[in-house]
């Protein structure tokens, strides 16, 4: 065990700080909680390591609130990395637990769904590489003070009743143990849901009874070999309401020290609510383990960057579960934009503040300010995606305001206002293109993204000449030529043949009505 000088000394040289702190020893603090105070020097009260990183944290990142301790909102904070797609590479995953420890978390799962060790080979022992990198990361962690957690799905090809497929999880589950992992998770999501062995449907009347004698018997195992371990579970069906049938029979199934994973009322939930995870805890006897799906933009969301802030979260969820893991994007550098912010969150939920802390992470990420002005502008429009938020705040308001003025016989205003518009897109866009900004990784991850926005800019300068060209009507409205109503639809179908999705809806709508606006005034 580190002693505090140590850990100041060792966790400044791995995120670079440049501060001096002193530690104060105060056991009348919560555990992983902190309290600052200043006068000469940053003074940081805690009562252990974590509480002590913490404050660390707030001093490094100039979050400072000396009028009371701070403690987290959630036992367990933090990032499973469980997309489908091309997993982290290992410089990427040692970065990421400097991020997650900067922002108060304490814990990152190791689940890639299409990496082939973690779900289709997982009778074969893991290599040697992969135990190398795997135990770095625990050593990363350990400096960290964030838990490496690994994760094994066996649901495609595992026999519930054979021996010696439990004896095939606990062979790797020993050589992870062996290199310092001490908690494990054992998946059973996106797999068929009937036995499909004989033996199984013979020994079993339902799958969920199936599974859960087939977890808890490893669990006996892990538990028995490693009394320090924790195991935790994703189930086969992992979204609801938590009183479904399956879920509520392989709940209380389970053996009582075992987490199970549980990603709201959807698989990518609007809301995650108190309600929901106290129905869940009365139905399952067990708080869940929310594996929260976002940003993650896998499958079906492709076509989505989701980089806004964590919103829609119960202020109080932390109290109602056993901890919250976030699910990010494939595109590594991009997700630290959202993930900073659902740290914030999970520490405080009380104090969290969307807005701010969307700002605070751009800025701790853009060190340049006028490239940060450029990818603000460029990544506010990127904001769709399963939290029904404002896809594009600040597009949207301009679409109102250029839409009242043309509707008010204003529309030299309204051709100001979109050519204006897109003349600064189009210089956020030269700044982002010129080899001499601060974040490559940035630009080549939102590469589709980026041409989209290059496609809007010139598109609204086009819709500015047409606005221009148009004549009031004899009973008011707009009077358009034919063709200039043909190019309208020409934009509008333009736009709608790439599904990058990038500004919402709202431009779409705004040209369709445009279009029947400037025929309607011909009649």
């Amino acid at each position: 065990m580190k002693t505090t000088e140590e850990f100041i000394v060792k966790y400044s040289a791995i995120q670079g700080f440049n501060f001096e702190a002193e530690s104060n020893i105060d056991n009348n603090l919560e555990s992983q909680s902190y309290l600052l105070s200043h006068n000469i020097k940053n003074i940081v009260s805690h009562s252990d390591l974590p509480g002590l990183r913490n404050g660390l944290n707030a001093i490094s990142r100039s979050i400072f609130n000396e009028s009371s301790p701070h403690k987290p909102s959630f036992k367990i904070r933090g990032v499973i990395e469980g997309f489908y797609g091309k997993p982290w590479t290992h410089e990427q995953r040692l970065r990421g637990l400097n991020f997650f420890a900067l922002h108060n978390m304490n814990t990152y799962i190791l689940a890639p769904k299409d990496d082939p060790w973690q779900r289709f080979d997982w009778r074969t022992p893991l290599s040697d590489q992969f135990l190398a990198t795997t135990k770095e990361l625990v050593e990363r962690g350990s400096d960290l003070l964030v838990d490496i957690a690994v994760c094994i799905s066996p649901g495609l090809t595992v026999q519930y009743s054979d021996k010696l497929d439990v004896e095939a999880l606990m062979l790797r589950y020993r050589q992870l143990f062996k290199i310092g992992v001490t908690q494990f998770g054992l998946l059973l999501d996106d797999i068929p849901w009937e036995l499909q062995f004989a033996p199984d449907r013979v020994r079993y009347k339902t799958i969920a009874q199936a599974q859960a004698d087939f977890v808890n018997r490893v669990f006996t195992k892990l538990e028995n070999e490693f009394p320090d371990m924790q195991l935790f579970v994703c189930p086969l069906q992992y979204h609801g309401r938590g009183s479904e049938p399956y879920v509520t029979e392989f709940g209380n199934l389970l053996q009582p020290k075992i987490a199970i994973m549980w990603t709201g009322r959807q698989i990518c939930s609007e809301y995650l609510e108190s309600v929901d995870a106290k129905l869940f805890k009365g139905k399952t006897s067990k708080q869940p383990f929310y594996w929260d799906n976002y940003p993650v933009n896998d499958v079906a969301m492709l076509h989505q960057l989701h980089v806004g802030p964590i919103e829609n979260r119960d202020v109080d969820l932390g109290d109602n579960s056993y901890g919250l893991v976030a699910n990010p994007m494939e595109k590594f550098e991009l997700s630290l934009l959202s993930l900073a912010t659902i740290g914030d969150y999970l520490w405080e939920s009380s104090r969290y503040n969307a807005v701010e802390s969307w700002e605070r992470a751009l800025t701790t990420l853009v060190k340049s300010e006028i490239d940060r002005e450029s990818f603000r502008h460029f990544l506010r429009n990127c904001f769709e995606s399963c939290l029904a938020v404002n896809p594009a705040p600040d597009f949207g308001q301009l679409l109102g305001d250029a839409t009242l003025l043309w509707r008010t016989n204003r529309k030299d205003e309204a051709v100001i206002l979109l050519r204006d518009y897109s003349t600064t897109m189009k210089s956020h866009l030269s700044i982002l293109r010129s080899p001499s900004c601060s974040m490559p990784s940035w630009i080549s991850e939102s590469e589709r993204w980026l041409i989209k926005y290059e496609k809007v800019a010139n598109s609204l300068t086009e819709v500015a000449k047409i606005l221009e060209r148009a004549n009031v009507g004899p009973h008011g409205g707009l009077n358009g030529t034919d063709t200039d109503i043909k190019r309208v639809y020409e934009i509008r179908i333009s736009l709608a043949q790439d599904p990058t999705r990038i500004f919402g809806d709202g431009l779409d709508l705004t040209l369709g009505e445009l279009a029947t606006e400037l025929s309607v005034a011909n009649r």
